[in-house]
C-alpha cells in the first residue's frame, strides 16, 4: 500500500466535526500563547504558526495536488524579500503582504508553466533547481534582498492602526491567518472539487479521459499552496523584523516535507501535528542536536514503515491492529 492510499484510509476519522476541531485548536492555542512565561517559549509558538502556515501551503501542493515541489522555501524567500522591498520603500504592512503574495503566486505559475510537462521526480528536481538558483540570486542581487541577502528593520506588523510588537500581539494576527487557511482548506476537502482533486492524484491518465480538468487542477493547487508559502515568508519577515536569505535553504525544505509526511496526508491537521513536532522536538533534545538530521531520518523511516498515514493516523492504525488481533473486541 503507497503512502497516499494508506493516508486515504485515516481520512475517515477526520473529515466530521472540522469546524469544531479548528475552534478547539484555537482554544488550546490561545490558551497556551497565556501560559508561556518566557520569551523563547511565546518565540517558538508564532514559529510553530508560520511553519503551520507554509506547511499547510506545501500539504496542497502534494497531498491535494499530487505534486512533490522543493520550491516552497523559494516561495517563502521571494515572498520575504517582496515585503521587506515594499517596507522600505513606504508601503504599508498590508499592501507589502498583499503584494509579496500576488508576486508569489505569479512566479508559481511562470515556474509551473515552465515545468508543466515534467513529472513526477523530474518537477520535483526542475523545483529544487529553481530554489538552489533563487537563494544564490537573492544573496547577489543587493539592490532587491540587501547585503549578502540580509535586511534588517523591517516594519512590525501593524493591524488597524495598531503596531505588533510583542510575541504575544504578533500570535493573535498568525493564529487568524491560519484560521482563516484551515478555513479555506476544510471548505475545498468538503466541496465536489475534492473528488477531481483525489482523481487527478491517483488517476491522472484516466481522469483525463473522464473531462476532469487536471491541468488546471494542477495549476491551481501548486499556485495557491505556493502563495500561501509566500504569505508565510512575509508574515515572519514582519514579525522579526529581519530576513536572511541563509534562513530559507534546503534544510528548511525537506523540514516542510518532514512536518506533513510526519504530520501525515489524511487530513490538513497533519500539517499543523507536523510543524508542532518539529519545532519543539529540537527544543526538547537540544542536547542531542548534533544528531538531530539522524533522528529525523530515523523517524520519517518509521512512519513510512510502520504507519505510513502518519501521527494522525497512528492511532487509527494502533487500533484497527487491536481489532484484528482481538477478534472478540469487534461488535456481533
Amino acid at each position: 500500500m503507497t503512502t497516499a492510499r494508506a493516508a486515504e484510509s485515516a481520512a475517515g476519522l477526520y473529515q466530521r466535526g472540522q469546524y469544531a476541531t479548528l475552534a478547539v485548536v484555537i482554544i488550546l492555542a490561545a490558551i497556551s500563547s497565556q501560559t508561556v512565561s518566557s520569551g523563547s517559549s511565546a518565540n517558538l509558538l508564532n514559529l510553530w504558526l508560520v511553519y503551520s502556515i507554509a506547511a499547510l501551503g506545501f500539504y496542497w501542493i502534494f497531498a491535494l495536488g499530487g505534486r512533490f515541489a522543493f520550491s516552497q522555501t523559494f516561495m517563502m524567500a521571494l515572498g520575504g524579500y517582496t515585503t521587506a522591498f515594499f517596507d522600505r520603500n513606504g508601503v504599508g504592512f498590508l499592501g507589502c503582504v498583499l503584494t509579496a503574495v500576488v508576486v508569489t503566486a505569479v512566479a508559481a505559475f511562470v515556474i509551473a508553466t515552465v515545468l508543466w510537462r515534467a513529472e513526477h521526480f523530474y518537477f520535483a528536481l526542475g523545483t529544487l533547481a529553481v530554489t538552489e538558483i533563487g537563494v544564490v540570486v537573492f544573496g547577489k542581487t543587493s539592490s532587491f534582498t540587501g547585503t549578502n541577502g540580509n535586511i534588517t528593520g523591517i516594519g512590525y506588523p501593524v493591524i488597524l492602526g495598531h503596531e505588533l510588537r510583542t510575541d504575544g500581539e504578533v500570535f493573535w494576527l498568525l493564529t487568524a491567518v491560519l484560521a482563516a487557511l484551515v478555513l479555506l482548506t476544510i471548505w475545498v476537502k468538503r466541496s465536489p472539487v475534492a473528488r477531481d482533486l483525489t482523481a487527478v492524484r491517483e488517476m491522472t491518465t484516466v481522469s483525463k479521459t473522464l473531462g476532469v480538468p487536471v491541468d488546471a487542477l494542477r495549476m491551481t493547487t501548486f499556485v495557491t499552496g505556493s502563495a500561501v508559502g509566500g504569505l508565510a515568508g512575509a508574515l515572519i519577515t514582519h514579525w522579526q523584523g529581519f530576513i536572511g536569505v541563509d534562513s530559507f535553504g534546503l534544510n528548511l525544505g525537506i523540514g516542510l516535507f518532514l512536518m506533513v509526511i510526519l504530520g501525515g496526508l489524511a487530513s490538513h491537521w497533519g500539517a499543523l501535528i507536523g510543524a508542532a513536532f518539529y519545532v519543539a522536538v529540537p527544543e526538547l533534545l537540544s542536547g542531542l542536536q548534533q544528531y538531530m538530521s539522524v533522528l529525523y531520518g530515523v523517524l520519517l523511516l518509521v512512519i513510512i514503515l510502520i504507519f505510513p498515514s502518519g501521527l494522525i493516523g497512528m492511532f487509527d492504525t494502533l487500533a484497527r491492529r487491536r481489532r484484528v488481533n482481538d477478534p472478540g473486541s469487534a461488535p456481533s
